[in-house]
């Protein structure tokens, strides 16, 4: 009876850790009757008609100790401010793709989709490196946008607190399928939109989001690295550990492609990309934020900005409606505004990085502005508040 007795204590202390877990959960909502606050409008502070919020917001403090908010177009350009709660918009340009047409430099249109400092003064930077072959009709006959797109996840580096950015060198490449492009597809191709990194155990993460295609699976990808000076040094998830390289199909040797593809994480909760990560001071406990549409716990289909906790980045909770709204991937004729790109800021977060949130925090929106249920470029960047607490 003595074994019994161990497994039953065991078994109580384990679900007594669950319990305590369980309680500790950090909650969010947005307050009732909250309304989307402007942080850049495009009718009054575009620096030109494509200067537009595209991607999540990300923010990083430099070494003078001010604060700049990327969340930009293919043309990069920030934000500045003492304070996120005081940003003024900047009209020069810190990066811009060059617009190759060869699929193999990586190269065409680039945004600075996730942002890493540890000193201010030098910035890492993720870009989600679209290659548009609908303007190259001789690689994609179809000259169609979505039929003849193809992404890449490469590097990006500043040395003067984020006013300049360039690629890094030799190779900026990070991610991306180990198939060299088709045009004959159909649809899009690559490994997509990094979400902001954060630090964790001693190592740097993200997430991607993969397309279907030959061995590569659909869905969210974790990848990290210790070393993110060397864009090579990142590696994804395959199911077990961190074991996956992503091999440039143009440079390097691919004897297996299977052996370079990233196994999607959690799939059923994070439904879709995952575009903010944040953990939660108090709780030690990590948020995501995607954007999507799917049945909630009521059993009513419903679209918008959606939340899901972890306490390891891998292990997910179902995903739980933050804020009802149209999107940009599921427009509502019906309304004259649309929503996409969330992410998750605490002005008052001690992180360089913005990667953690307290008691509080605001929700992050692109807002377009439709017409005639067409998006245009009248597009917004918007908040609302945030109220995160530990518990049920």
């Amino acid at each position: 009876m003595t074994p019994f007795r161990g497994k039953g204590a065991a078994l109580a202390a384990a679900l007594c850790l669950l319990a305590s877990a369980a309680a500790a959960e950090p909650r969010l909502e947005v307050p009732p009757g909250a309304a989307p606050e402007a942080v850049l409008l495009h009718a009054r502070d575009a620096c030109d008609k494509t200067d537009v919020p595209d991607v999540p917001a990300r923010a990083w403090r430099d070494a003078e100790n001010r604060v700049h908010l990327i969340a930009s177009h293919s043309t990069n350009r920030r934000l500045s401010g003492s304070s996120l709660d005081d940003l003024r918009p900047d009209c020069a340009i810190v990066h811009e793709g060059s617009r190759s047409s060869a699929p193999e430099h990586h190269d065409d249109r680039v945004w600075i989709a996730a942002i890493h400092t540890e000193d201010g003064r030098t910035i890492h930077a993720l870009g989600h490196n679209e290659f548009h072959g609908q303007k190259r009709p001789d690689l994609c006959p179809a000259a169609r946008y979505r039929e003849c797109w193809a992404n890449a996840i490469t590097a990006l580096l500043s040395a003067d607190g984020g006013r300049h950015f360039t690629r890094a060198e030799p190779s900026a490449y990070v991610a991306g399928p180990p198939y060299r492009y088709r045009g004959d597809l159909g649809r899009r191709q690559g490994i997509f939109q990094p979400s902001n990194i954060v630090a964790f155990e001693g190592f740097l993460y993200a997430f991607v989001w993969a397309e279907a295609l030959g061995a590569q699976k659909r869905g969210p990808c974790l990848m990290r690295t210790r070393d993110i000076a060397d864009p090579g040094a990142w590696r994804a998830h395959d199911g077990r550990g961190f074991s996956v390289r992503f091999a440039d199909p143009y440079r390097d040797p691919i004897d297996d492609p299977a052996a370079h593809v990233c196994n999607p994480v959690d799939p059923g909760r994070l439904f879709a990309t995952v575009h903010s990560l944040n953990r939660h001071r108090e709780s030690a406990t990590w948020i995501a934020l995607t954007a999507g549409s799917r049945k909630s716990t009521n059993g009513e289909t419903q679209t918008g900005i959606w939340w899901m906790t972890s306490p390891d980045l891998l292990r997910w909770s179902a995903p739980r409606l933050l804020w009802a709204a149209p999107l940009l991937t599921h427009l509502d004729c019906a309304r004259d505004t649309a929503f996409y790109y969330p992410s998750l800021l605490d002005p008052r977060s001690p992180d360089r990085n913005f990667g953690t949130v307290g008691d509080s925090a605001h929700l992050y929106l692109t807002r377009l502005n439709l017409t005639g249920c067409r998006i245009t470029w009248d597009r917004d960047l918007v908040r609302l508040p945030v109220r995160i607490a530990a518990g049920p």
